[in-house]
């Protein structure tokens, strides 16, 4: 076979000239059947894919906080699993954290109330689950809440129960059936022996209400029926009773009920103001001797040595200079 090469378009316009190897020249007539071949779709290349983009060190945390294993990460980011084990440790850390806070959380503000964890472990116990085998794991998607997730594997099927938690009121919301029947139902009477610490003991014979007994003892013949005990009430209405066991002294005021033991206020006379005041001056002006008018035979006499000491206190204060009067003070005393 001959290969030629196409040298162009002929100067008529209506044959294609082509040339070989050997130099030899050719003419193709422009034809209906070669216009058609020509028309003829060719494939287009297809241009390659683009190389992906490195993912960040935040969006791998992202991941990882979300749930993902370093394994998927890695396959995500076609980063090496070394690299994005670097970024995942203070995650997993995280996410580890946040599970143990949420399991000691109370679902109950009462006093002595079991943890979720213990809720959860109280349900699975007796579904044969031992409470070391259970998964318990936080994860957060971007922009969400945070989720308590436990799991667990009864009779070789695994299930998972998740719940919202709220840091705020420590508190976690069951999001799906497994989590409601874990820990906002009614715990049944456990039929294993395994127990929560925090759980009391309940003495069924012990919490019987007491009155149910004293309904149950016959009346006596002795006990005074209603209407008896009503009659007497009504007799003694109006009528003020001491307490038992309870002194009552006698008051300045009897009570309206002891009329006979009431006495006649007694009148106390007190002395005029004009008598204080001469009794006051009497007793500021001492006198120096005693005389026979003043001595009374319920008082005793003075000695000789205190009348002394008497008219000697009393002649100091009568050379203590007087008090200066206001105008002396500020105008100054007038002169001799």
């Amino acid at each position: 076979m001959i290969e030629l090469e196409l040298l162009g378009v002929h100067p008529d316009g209506q044959q294609l000239s082509l040339n070989d190897v050997d130099g030899n020249r050719y003419l193709l007539p422009i034809t209906d059947s070669l216009r058609a071949a020509l028309r003829k779709d060719t494939p287009v290349a297809k241009a390659p894919d683009e190389a992906p983009r490195p993912m960040s060190p935040r969006e791998i945390q992202a991941h990882i906080r979300a749930g993902m294993s370093v394994a998927e990460v890695s396959e995500l980011s076609s980063l090496p699993a070394s690299q994005v084990a670097i970024f995942a440790h203070p995650i997993f850390a995280e996410r580890e954290y946040t599970a143990s806070r949420a399991r000691n959380f109370r679902q109950s503000a009462d006093v002595g109330s079991m943890t979720i964890e213990e809720l959860v472990v109280s349900r699975l116990v007796p579904r044969g689950v031992i409470a070391s085998n259970i998964n318990w794991d936080a994860t957060r998607t971007s922009g969400g809440p945070w989720m308590l997730i436990a799991r667990y594997t009864v009779a070789n099927s695994d299930y998972e129960a998740s719940w919202i938690i709220n840091t705020r009121s420590q508190t976690v919301e069951a999001t799906n059936d497994e989590a409601t029947w874990l820990t906002e139902t009614q715990i049944p009477t456990p039929s294993s022996p395994w127990r929560p610490l925090n759980t009391p003991t309940v003495d069924e014979e012990h919490e019987r209400p007491i009155i149910t007994a004293l309904d149950a003892q016959p009346a006596s013949a002795g006990t005074p029926s209603i209407d008896d005990m009503l009659a007497s009430l009504d007799s003694q209405r109006g009528k003020s009773r001491r307490m038992p066991g309870i002194d009552f002294f006698d008051g300045a005021h009897p009570a309206d009920s002891d009329v006979e033991n009431v006495t006649d206020a007694t009148v106390v006379e007190l002395p005029s103001r004009a008598t204080r005041e001469d009794k006051q001056t009497q007793d500021r002006t001492p006198s120096t001797a005693p005389t026979a008018d003043s001595a009374d035979e319920n008082t005793l006499p003075l000695g000789k040595n205190a009348v002394e000491k008497k008219a000697k206190r009393s002649a100091k204060r009568r050379n203590r200079p007087a008090m200066p009067s206001w105008d002396e003070i500020v105008f100054g005393a007038p002169k001799d």
